[in-house]
């Protein structure tokens, strides 16, 4: 009898090699011999991520690394999904810090009836931003998208068959939201267990990091119609009334997500349309 192919976890990476060693190893630390299979993709990268993923895994460990000569996350995607074998797939961001027992619940998630995508609990660590940074996370985190449905922030699972129905990934910049949307609420499961996400350290970055999403989100939008699961202004003042954070904290909050569609919008009138990376968060 042949034995299904263990989970994948695709990891796209693109001149991450200050922090993809440490992905991988909260990625494996926790795990069995042959429990997980690990495929990075370099894309387009110049700074040795490659050798530094392949000299991060141990023996015994079942990591796999693919270079493409593009700087292309969807691309970089397309060839991890192509070596899902009918197994579900974790994709993990390389910045980001996943521990085996949060990949097991994902993994776990999606093998539930009728549930095709699964995104797990993220936790902003702060503890290197200046102020303004953490004030915004301390509403951000109490976001009902957030809270209830978040599928993103660096990490989604996707269930065996649903690799399959998504098809090869289209050319977006919000790569996980365009997952989230293609299933409804009932086909989502959020677990428990968390993931870290190292915030961006300065207002500047952070904005920055926000005309990003808010540009991906745009376009997604465009295509899907309004996501109604966004957060919403409403949603700070409910977590004001219920003293989630407090008045600065929400002050923060608006003003650095006002000069973020600023700051989107300057980006669209000059046609800038890709994702780049925020430096800050990776030193």
């Amino acid at each position: 009898m042949v034995r299904p192919a263990p989970p994948l976890v695709v990891v796209p990476a693109h001149d991450e090699a200050r922090v993809v060693g440490r992905c991988l190893r909260a990625l494996l630390d926790g795990a069995q011999a042959g429990e997980l299979r690990v495929v990075v993709v370099s894309n387009g990268s110049g700074d040795g991520t490659a050798e530094v993923a392949l000299g991060s895994a141990r023996p015994g460990e079942l990591v796999e690394v693919i270079e493409i000569a593009e700087a292309s996350k969807v691309l970089a995607l397309r060839a991890g999904l192509a070596r899902s074998d009918g197994a579900p797939v974790v994709v993990v961001d390389a910045d980001v810090v996943v521990p085996t027992g949060t990949v097991r619940a994902l993994v776990r998630a999606v093998a539930e009836p009728g549930v095709r995508v699964a995104g797990a609990r993220p936790v902003v660590d702060t503890t290197r931003a200046t102020w303004p940074v953490r004030r915004y996370y301390r509403v951000w985190r109490t976001m009902p998208y957030v809270r209830g449905g978040v599928i993103g922030t660096g990490v989604f699972a996707l269930a065996a068959p649903a690799v399959d129905e998504i098809g090869p990934f289209p050319d977006v910049v919000n790569d996980d939201g365009w997952v989230r949307r293609r299933f409804a609420p009932e086909q989502r499961r959020l677990v428990d267990e968390p993931f870290t996400v190292l915030s961006a350290r300065t207002a500047g970055a952070l904005t920055a990091r926000r005309a990003r999403v808010i540009n991906g989100n745009r376009a997604l939008d465009e295509q899907h119609g309004a996501d109604a699961d966004a957060g919403t202004t409403a949603s700070v003042r409910a977590g004001l009334v219920a003293r989630q954070f407090g008045v600065l904290d929400a002050a923060t909050f608006v003003l650095i997500t006002l000069v973020a569609r600023v700051r989107a919008a300057v980006r669209r009138r000059r046609g800038d349309t890709g994702w780049s990376t925020d430096a800050t968060s990776r030193t």
